[in-house]
């Protein structure tokens, strides 16, 4: 993560040195990311970037986090205009990744990421998922209504949770990669979600 350095930067030397990060991993693959790009872009001594992260890994890390946390805003938008239905928020999830994809940098940024081999055995596979996703959860946790799931074991929900993210998570990195297969890649989604619901609810539709 950065250092305490990066996060006292004037708010528009900050931006202005993640977008000059963005830039340069939708303009090539991760291993050919070039900090000398990234400084330059960014108007700031080659030095100065150590001592915002410690290296080329660490900057990565901070940009998917930082992704990570729009998209909970995202969802907790979802939430709170569905009256808590965790259902049609991971239904809404595919949506803010084909718009976000959409963009031109965001979808060079996306292929880059997840073609990369090496990135998605260094960051992909070995994240902790489960520590990221109670993170998560616990965030979410206040807007999801709980009257409409049918719960009966403690671990209910967490559960209900990990399977839909399992879902959304294979379904988004097919839509990161393909993303010309939108309509088929949500279709099937749909479809998971509609069969997972008719078990999960507590009043069946």
């Amino acid at each position: 993560m950065p250092t305490s350095t990066f996060f006292n930067l004037p708010e528009e030397k900050r931006k202005k040195l993640v977008c000059a990060i963005k830039d340069e991993f939708s303009r090539v693959p991760f291993d050919e990311a070039s900090i000398n790009k990234i400084v330059h872009t960014a108007e700031i001594p080659r030095g100065s970037f150590y001592q915002y992260f410690n290296d080329k890994n660490d900057m990565l890390e901070f940009i998917l986090l930082d992704y990570q946390k729009q998209m909970i805003e995202q969802v907790k938008v979802s939430l709170r205009e569905n009256n808590g239905d965790i259902f049609l928020m991971i239904s809404d999830i595919l949506d803010f990744t084909v718009d976000f994809v959409m963009e031109e940098k965001a979808n060079s940024f996306c292929i880059n990421l997840f073609a990369d081999i090496k990135v998605n055995s260094k960051f992909y596979l070995k994240m902790p998922r489960s520590a990221a996703e109670k993170k998560i959860y616990e965030e979410l946790k206040p807007w999801i209504n709980f009257e409409l799931l049918d719960l009966r074991e403690e671990d209910d929900l967490t559960n209900i949770i990990d399977i839909l993210f399992s879902i959304c998570r294979d379904s988004t990195t097919e839509i990161f990669l393909r993303i010309s297969d939108y309509e088929i890649v949500k279709q099937k989604y749909l479809q998971k979600l509609q069969l997972l619901r008719r078990g999960f609810l507590k009043i069946k539709e």
